[in-house]
C-alpha cells in the first residue's frame, strides 16, 4: 500500500473513531507534510532511520521545538495505526521516541492588565455584553477559543453554576461559573432572543453563530485598545489555570476543569505559584491548624 491509500484510510479511521473535523484536519495537514518530504512511497518503505532524517528535517526548517514534537506526534500515532493494521511489519514508534519539547515558560495576566481588558468593552451594546461575556468565561473558567465559540445556549446552567463544554476529542466536561460570569452572562442573554435548544450561545447581531476567526479579530483590537501586546485567547486560559492554583484549588480538581486527560500539563502552572505558597501556608499547614485547636 502507498503512503497516500493508507493515509486516506487512517484519516477515516480517525473519523468512524468519534475524533472531531478539526483533529481529521491536523493529521491530514501533518501527515501531509511527511509525504513531502518522503514522497508517495509504499508504507513498507518507511523505516527508523527515514524517520529520524523526518526528524531533523523538521527541526531545520526553524520549527520550535514543540512544533516539530506535535508533528512527530502524528507520524507516530499513524504508524501505530499501521502496524496494528498489519499493514507494516515493524512497530516503528516503538523505538522511535518522542523528541523532548523546550518548555516555554507560561505567561500570565497581571491584575491591573485584566482590570483594563475588562474595561475595553461597552456594555450597553449586545457586541460588548457578548464580547465581556466570552472573556469572563475563558478567564474565570479557563474554556478554550473553541470550546466558547461551541458552547451550547442549553449547556449553560446559570442557576446551578455550571456549563457543559465539548472539549478536544469529542470529550464533554462541567466546567463550574463565577459569580461574575454568571452576571456577564445574564446581561449577555438580556440583550439577545432566546436560543433554540442545540444552537451556538454566542451569536453575531443577525443572531448568526459567532465563529473562531471573529473572535481572534477581536483579541487582536483589544491588545491595542487594553495596551497588551501579548494578548491571545490562550493567555486567558493560562491566566485561569495559574490563579486558580494561587487562590488554593488543588491540581486534580483544575485538571478536570481545563479537560486534560494528564496531570502532566497542569503541573506546568505548579511552579509559577511557591512566593505565594510561602505566604498563604500559615493557613493550609497542617500542625499549625491542628494544633490551633
Amino acid at each position: 500500500m502507498i503512503l497516500s491509500a493508507a493515509t486516506e484510510e487512517f484519516l477515516i479511521d480517525q473519523q468512524v473513531r468519534g475524533n472531531s473535523p478539526r483533529t481529521v484536519q491536523g493529521y491530514r495537514q501533518k501527515l501531509g507534510m511527511f509525504a513531502l518530504f518522503t514522497g508517495d512511497i509504499p508504507i513498507e518503505e518507511i523505516t527508523l532511520p527515514l524517520c529520524k532524517r523526518y526528524y531533523i528535517h523538521l527541526a531545520g526548517k526553524g520549527n520550535t521545538s514543540t512544533t516539530t514534537q506535535t508533528y512527530i506526534r502524528a507520524l507516530r500515532a499513524f504508524l501505530t495505526w499501521c502496524f496494528n493494521e498489519g499493514y507494516t511489519a515493524e512497530n516503528i514508534p516503538a523505538r522511535f521516541k518522542l523528541p523532548k519539547a523546550q518548555r516555554k515558560a507560561i505567561d500570565v495576566l497581571t491584575d491591573d492588565e485584566v482590570k483594563r481588558l475588562f474595561a475595553c468593552f461597552n456594555l450597553r451594546t449586545m457586541t460588548g455584553a457578548r464580547n465581556y461575556a466570552i472573556c469572563a468565561l475563558m478567564l474565570d473558567s479557563g474554556l478554550r477559543l473553541n470550546e466558547a465559540v461551541t458552547l451550547l445556549a442549553c449547556n449553560v446552567h446559570l442557576a446551578e453554576g455550571y456549563a457543559i463544554v465539548d472539549g478536544k476529542g469529542n470529550k464533554q466536561r462541567i466546567v463550574p461559573l463565577g459569580l461574575h460570569s454568571k452576571r456577564a452572562l445574564i446581561r449577555y442573554l438580556g440583550r439577545v432572543p432566546p436560543q433554540a435548544q442545540g444552537t451556538p450561545l454566542f451569536v453575531k447581531d443577525t443572531l448568526i453563530p459567532l465563529q473562531q476567526s471573529t473572535v481572534k479579530q477581536l483579541f487582536r483590537k483589544l491588545k491595542t485598545r487594553a495596551g497588551i501586546p501579548r494578548l491571545r485567547p490562550h493567555l486567558l486560559r493560562h491566566s485561569f489555570a495559574t490563579r486558580y492554583l494561587e487562590n488554593g484549588g488543588d491540581i486534580y480538581s483544575l485538571q478536570q476543569i481545563l479537560g486534560h486527560t494528564s496531570l502532566e500539563m497542569v503541573k506546568r502552572y505548579v511552579h509559577l505559584i511557591p512566593q505565594k505558597t510561602i505566604v498563604c501556608f500559615p493557613q493550609f499547614s497542617p500542625l499549625d491548624n491542628l494544633l490551633k485547636k
